[in-house]
């Protein structure tokens, strides 16, 4: 089951932080697959931990980026990192507490991840394209 599609409208040029997202993409509809499909609760864990996990690293490495081109608007992207990631353990833990947690989850992630990369992202991919003075 395919919820996010990736396509080119979602490239921001930078390769690496491209096959992260590409990734991701592919993680959240392995998720919603996983949901879909009503895998035992294991495999939908071991799909949502791989998620969280990998975001986390992803996260880090764009941050990075930023730091490196000295983006004035990296303290307010964190502060989207950051929500994101609590938001997503509070989801993760309700799940292993055996709370209902269903396809929404993977559809919220979807959203989150379109609108994150529409926005956020591809301001940053603009002030990293802007000429600077030396």
């Amino acid at each position: 089951m395919v919820i996010a599609p990736w396509n080119s409208r979602f490239a921001t040029g930078i390769d690496l932080i491209d096959a992260q997202h590409q990734s991701l993409f592919e993680a959240v509809n392995r998720l919603a697959e996983a949901f879909k499909a009503g895998h035992a609760k294991q495999q939908v864990k071991a799909s949502l931990d791989f998620l969280v996990g990998y975001t986390q690293e992803h996260f880090q490495d764009e941050e990075r980026f930023m730091r490196e081109m000295d983006y004035p608007g990296l303290a307010e992207h964190r502060g989207e990192h950051a929500r994101l990631m609590e938001q997503v353990r509070d989801l993760q833990m309700a799940f292993e507490e055996g709370q209902p947690v269903a396809m929404d989850v993977a559809i919220f992630l979807a959203d989150w991840l379109r609108e994150h990369i529409h926005g956020s992202d591809m301001a940053y991919v603009r002030f990293m394209k802007e000429p600077r003075q030396k």
